[in-house]
């Protein structure tokens, strides 16, 4: 599987994505949306390395949850960090 990711100055392509840690699922994106923001990015918005394109749809490859191998899912791309207040009251933002 291969991973396009954003180093700070240009987008490179890595064929060795690590395998899934307990509890992960390894995810074959097929469609991934590039948002205004991650245009900024490149433009030098902030300072950024990591993945773009965190709108997609794609199909789960590997996962210790067998019912979840196959399954169609999108990212959730507002997850909270379940540590602070508004988190804890069921608030994630």
């Amino acid at each position: 599987m291969h991973a396009a990711f954003f180093d700070g100055k240009e987008i490179k392509y890595d064929d060795n994505y690590p395998d899934p840690k307990p509890g992960e699922s390894l995810v074959r994106v097929s469609l991934a949306g590039i948002c205004g923001t991650d245009l900024e990015i490149l433009d030098g918005y902030m300072a950024y390395i990591g993945v773009l394109g965190h709108e997609f749809v794609g199909v789960v490859e590997q996962s210790q949850n067998r019912d979840l191998v196959g399954k169609r899912v999108v990212g959730e791309i507002n997850a909270g960090c379940n540590k602070c207040d508004s988190c804890k009251k069921g608030m994630q933002r």
